[in-house]
């Protein structure tokens, strides 16, 4: 903490020790040296980056007081004027350039009018895309922008990163389409209807409605339409029908005008539940045999002479799966090697309705009402049955278990918010009123029947039950928070925080008797539990903002009163505490291009009721859950940094992130793995004089190659943790160590030809301390990319490949390939190319491996599931559009 304290004085003392100079000089007319009142003088820098602006007073004279040394580029405008301009270089001392004179444009032989946008330009902290700059095919959507804009990237199945960081928001002019997938809007809002992409970081939403900064900051695109694409239709239709009898047909229309806009989607389909498995960038697994059917709508519009902003948006889901998959899981115990071969069968059917509202009201100049309304309602059925046989590392057989599983829910929840903003005068001053109520309710019965057979005493447990679940909780928050403005460079707020929550769970679980009926109740696996808390706590956040300097510190301290009652074991838990969390974050702009930005953190991490109450509802026979009352806080603190640099001119950027977290006092699992029979136990316990910690790096670099035309990525990232457990009263100690190096080019342009490929190569390290002789470093990597292209006669070919490489490892002792193939064909028709006929053949060489490997601290699992693979697919797609986009003559 001290550390960083004296880094951030250094830094900020660092800020005025640049030295800085005087210039000066006069703008006079070249035909009679008259003075030029009010005339524009500027200085950009290298990169094009204004620096400084001033005006010419009414002699014609100018002064910019503090300018940094460097070389600058001079330009100097005036109504009806030639615009002057002068590289200069400015050096540790004033500079007087005396009289510049420009020329009427009167007097100029030719009048030459030169306009230009920039590509990329930088706005305060916000990166932005001029989307004209960077050309796209016809009747192209957002998504394939995206794809040309350095820095950004966009996967199959539609997760953005921007700047090495994944993008947890996209919003169109600054609001939020159809917000329960923001996937559908880059994926249907047309290229051409686009004037710029923005991305920047915004606060969370959490503290954007209380006005409390939490340090959270979240990656956002926001996409700017053009003028004349706010008024218009637009949308597309498009279905698929192919081989094994697969299909899906996927709808999306909207109108937009200057103030409202009104869309609807729609999706169908045996091939999963994201309706995009059309797309031949997607991967070519289908898990299962699934099914969905979906239905989306949304409504903007401002009213009330846009005083009322209202966004709303529903959806209806009804989706299931059936599947298979085996698993083979590897547990290090001391002494023992546990190996667990699982086969499992399921299926499921889901339902769902989603109401998501915003009412955004300014009452007056001075005052603003934010209500927020959402609601949902769901149901689910599922079945599943599974097989579990245990081993020793002898190879001789420890248990079988054979366990079905019928269950079916229905639940509901609703929330409000209600945010009210109160400016109370000029300075700065205001007060921030915050109010959130949640409520959540659920329904489940289950039919369990578990048998199991421990071969080291030849003994069969059976459990034949009935379970019935109804959960309810309730949570409500208040918030206020006033804040002021000391200076132009200083504010702070200070607010008052009450929380409230209570809830109840009630599992009754009857077992079965001689007469299979269910009456008897067995309270080791059932529940009576009622929990509820209080929370009081003052927020204090401050802003500090200097020229390129901003430092932001936020203090939240709680008093916390909780209680937890099951009368089902007796338990009566309550607890009083202090809570305290701090959070540190400083943003130097070292200049427009270049960025530095420091965070920390330090929180408490406290024992949940669930930890801390020492029996707990079992839920089969041979894993048991217990408590610990005696469980202590941990303390979590964490560093964060970002760097960021753009040149405009050269079309390069850079990012370096990274982190550090440290868990003091840990809580860590203990498990006691009987030898005998396997059954485990598990409890939580502290661990004093260890921590458990994690920390990671990333690096990306962009730049263009000939003349732009290409887009060239390198990446790299390592990641370490280290952490502890306990296993047979022996504490583990485990260790990761992943780290990875990759190469990506793609094409700028889509003129004949138009590609998207990455490399990349890892090496992966896994440590424990408790059977070192298994210990291992294995390679990993792999490559992707896409091809397209356009031939004659309208027609395209696409071909997208991907291939992915795991190493050995001591336990699994096979490598992992990966690869598969897919090719599409299609053919444009009609005039305005809005119709699109294609042929799309996925996993073309039948060679998917759906084989996957996952570490968990002292166990090891491979797994694999049904996919479908080879398959075909002949569709049709539609575009249509109806003046969104379009210039009016």
């Amino acid at each position: 903490m001290k550390r960083i304290l004296v880094f951030s004085i250094f830094l900020f003392l660092g800020h005025f020790a640049i030295s800085q100079v005087s210039m000066s000089g006069m703008i006079a007319d070249q035909a009679d040296n008259g003075p030029l009142t009010n005339a524009s003088v500027v200085l950009l820098d290298q990169d094009s980056i204004m620096k400084y602006f001033v005006r010419a007073d009414e002699n014609g004279k100018f002064q910019i007081k503090t300018v940094a040394p460097g070389s600058y580029l001079l330009l100097v405008s005036y109504p009806k004027f030639e615009v002057y301009s002068q590289k200069i270089e400015v050096e540790n001392k004033d500079l007087n350039l005396e009289s510049i004179k420009i020329n009427s444009q009167i007097n100029l032989i030719e009048e030459v009018i030169i306009k230009q946008k920039l590509p990329i330009t930088i706005k305060g902290d916000t990166i932005e895309y001029d989307a004209g700059s960077f050309e796209t095919e016809k009747n192209a959507k957002l998504e394939d922008l995206l794809r040309r804009l350095p820095g950004l990237t966009v996967s199959g199945d539609g997760a953005i990163t921007a700047q090495g960081k994944s993008v947890s928001k996209v919003l169109i002019d600054g609001e939020e389409f159809f917000g329960y997938d923001p996937k559908i809007a880059i994926r249907n809002i047309r290229a051409d209807a686009v004037d710029k992409v923005q991305v920047y970081e915004r606060k969370s939403e959490q503290a954007e409605l209380t006005g409390v900064d939490d340090g959270v900051r979240l990656q956002t695109v926001n996409v700017v339409l053009k003028e004349e694409a706010r008024n218009g239709i637009f949308g597309n239709i498009e279905g698929l029908y192919g081989t094994r009898d697969l299909y899906t047909a996927n709808l999306f229309a909207a109108k937009f005008n200057q103030t409202e806009r009104i869309g609807i989607t729609g999706n169908i389909n045996n091939m999963g539940s994201s309706g995009r498995e059309g797309s031949i960038r997607m991967n070519s697994q289908i898990t299962g045999a699934p099914y969905s059917t979906s239905f989306g709508t949304n409504y903007e519009n401002r009213l009330f002479k846009k005083r009322l902003h209202v966004n709303a948006n529903y959806n209806l889901n009804n989706n299931g799966n059936r599947n298979e998959s085996e698993n083979y899981r590897k547990e290090l115990v001391t002494g023992n090697v546990l190996e667990t071969v699982s086969r499992s069968a399921s299926k499921s059917d889901n339902q769902s309705n989603g109401l998501r509202s915003q009412f955004k009201f300014r009452i007056d100049s001075s005052q603003s009402l934010d209500v927020y309304l959402n609601a949902n309602l769901s149901k689910r059925e599922s079945q599943n049955s599974q097989t579990n046989e245990v081993s020793n590392e002898d190879l001789s057989l420890a248990r079988y278990d054979d366990n079905r599983n019928e269950s079916n829910s229905t639940s509901s929840s609703n929330d409000i918010r209600i945010n009210y903003r109160k400016r109370l005068n000029k300075k700065g001053q205001s007060l921030n009123l915050h109010l959130n109520n949640s409520h959540n309710q659920s329904d489940t019965e289950n039919k369990v029947a578990n048998h199991s057979h421990f071969y080291a005493k030849d003994s069969t447990a059976i459990l034949n039950q009935n379970r019935f679940g109804d959960n309810t909780s309730n949570n409500f928050s208040a918030e206020l928070n006033f804040n002021n403005r000391l200076s132009d460079q200083l504010n702070y707020s200070i607010g008052y925080n009450f929380a409230n929550s209570y809830g109840k769970n009630l599992l009754n679980a009857y077992n079965s008797d001689d007469l299979n009926t269910f009456e008897q109740l067995d309270s080791t696996y059932s529940q009576n539990q009622t929990d509820a808390y209080t929370n009081q706590g003052l927020n204090l956040n401050l802003n500090y903002n200097f020229n390129n300097l901003h430092i932001n510190v936020t203090n939240k301290t709680f008093y916390k009163d909780q209680k937890l009652e099951d009368s089902y074991r007796n338990i009566d838990l309550n607890r009083n505490f202090w809570d305290n969390n701090l959070n540190m974050d400083l943003n130097y702009k070292i200049s427009n291009a270049k960025n530095i930005r420091l965070s920390y953190q330090n929180s408490n991490i406290i024992p949940s009721f669930g930890q801390l109450q020492p029996l707990q509802p079992q839920d089969n026979q041979y894993d048991v859950q217990l408590g610990n009352p005696d469980l202590k806080k941990s303390i979590n603190n964490s560093i964060r940094a970002n760097y960021n640099q753009i040149s405009l001119m050269k079309g390069t950027s850079m990012n370096l992130n990274g982190n550090v977290s440290f868990i003091t006092n840990p809580i860590v699992n203990q498990r006691i793995v009987n030898e005998e029979t396997t059954k485990s136990t598990n409890t939580f316990v502290n661990i004093d004089n260890k921590s458990n910690w994690n920390a990671n790096l990333n690096a990306n670099y962009n730049s263009p190659l000939f003349q732009k035309q290409l887009q060239f990525n390198q990446f790299a990232g390592i990641s370490y943790s280290n952490g502890y457990s306990y296993i047979n009263n022996e504490l583990n100690n485990s260790q990761s160590t992943n780290g990875n190096i990759g190469l990506g080019l793609n094409e700028q342009n889509s003129k004949g030809f138009d590609f998207n490929i990455d490399f990349r190569v890892g090496l992966n390290n896994q440590n424990n301390s408790i059977r070192r002789e298994y210990n291992y470093t294995n390679f990993t990597g792999g490559s992707s990319g896409h091809i397209k292209y356009f031939l004659p006669k309208k027609f395209n070919i696409l071909v997208n490949a991907t291939y992915s490489y795991t190493g050995p490892t001591k336990l699994y002792t096979r490598d992992i390939h990966q690869f598969y193939t897919n090719i599409e064909l299609g053919k444009t028709l009609l005039k305005n190319e809005s119709l699109v006929a294609s042929v799309k053949v996925f996993d073309v060489f039948n060679t998917f491996n759906n084989v996957n490997r996952s570490v968990s601290e002292n166990s090891y699992s491979e797994s694999s599931q049904l996919v479908l693979t080879q398959y075909v697919l002949f569709g049709l797609k539609w575009d249509f559009n109806k003046n969104l986009g379009k210039k009016n003559d």
